[in-house]
């Protein structure tokens, strides 16, 4: 799995000149997918994922969700949903998220959203009971994903 160092910005809204520099993503997984755009507006889909991801460039996880999303009338999508991290060690972290999507025209997929962790952290993980992340998702044309998370704190 390739190391990501790519660092984000949010902007201040109530100063357009600043910016919040959220550092080096906290967890990087990558994945394969086929992004499919939506056919008509307002319907819904629902589905199951897992994959596999690291935390802090050292602790390997599971990832084990499910979500729902609605498709809307401008090649975006509203996406929400429950998810679980888990460790070799059983170590749990669980979730829901939320998040806006974008289809593309070259056939490519991003969302950028957010999770909010319950207080159920456990272990290695425990560090993300009742906090926030906030993530970005990227799918090329191809299928080949990639998927950020920033810790809130």
């Amino acid at each position: 799995m390739a190391t990501i160092s790519q660092y984000t910005q949010a902007l201040d809204n109530t100063n357009p000149s600043q910016v919040v520099n959220l550092g080096k993503p906290f967890l990087v997984q990558h994945y394969e997918t086929t992004p499919e755009e939506p056919e008509t507006a307002n319907s819904s889909i629902s589905a199951d994922f897992t994959g596999e991801g690291i935390i802090n460039d050292t602790v390997n996880i599971t990832a084990q969700g499910n979500g729902s999303e609605t498709f809307r009338n401008n090649d975006t999508s509203y996406i929400q949903g429950k998810s679980k991290y888990v460790t070799e060690n059983r170590d749990i972290a669980t979730y829901n998220f939320y998040a806006i999507g974008n289809y593309n025209p070259d056939g490519s997929f991003d969302s950028n959203g957010i999770a909010i962790f319950d207080d159920g952290g456990t272990g290695e993980l425990s560090f993300l009971s009742n906090s926030v992340g906030i993530y970005k998702d990227q799918v090329d044309k191809n299928g080949t994903g990639t998927f950020l998370m920033w810790h809130w704190r």
